[in-house]
């Protein structure tokens, strides 16, 4: 008995443009639509992230390797300082997610508050 065999295409996420789409920085949470994925440009790196509701899925296109890269989870949408603003690091400097890396950036466990807006930055 011989059963048919299915050969599977070998694809690179390389070869498919992303449709992100590009925001200011700080982001206002509240105005982003469902379901997307959103550029941020800095002369200091460029990421591209998904919001999943409480996490932050992304990838490092560019990074300046001398400087660690953080998000700032900001409890008003213009990002305006606040004492509720939470501080998470991205990547310290030479070190993973390197270029072309994938990052993680989990809710803060136990708050009961959202956030309303996410500010990338480096810092030396």
């Amino acid at each position: 008995m011989t059963f048919p065999a299915y050969s599977f295409e070998t694809i690179s996420l390389k070869k498919y443009k992303t449709q992100a789409i590009k925001v200011t920085n700080p982001v206002d949470l509240t105005r982003l639509p469902l379901n997307k994925t959103f550029q941020v440009n800095s002369p200091d790196f460029v990421l591209q992230f998904f919001f999943s509701g409480p996490d932050i899925l992304g990838i490092i296109l560019k990074r300046n390797l001398d400087k660690a890269l953080f998000v700032r989870w900001c409890f008003f949408r213009n990002c305006e300082e606040s004492p509720f603003d939470f501080i998470s690091v991205i990547a310290q400097p030479h070190g993973p997610p390197m270029a072309n890396g994938f990052f993680e950036n989990k809710f803060p466990p136990g708050l009961n508050y959202r956030f309303q807006g996410l500010s990338f930055y480096t810092r030396n």
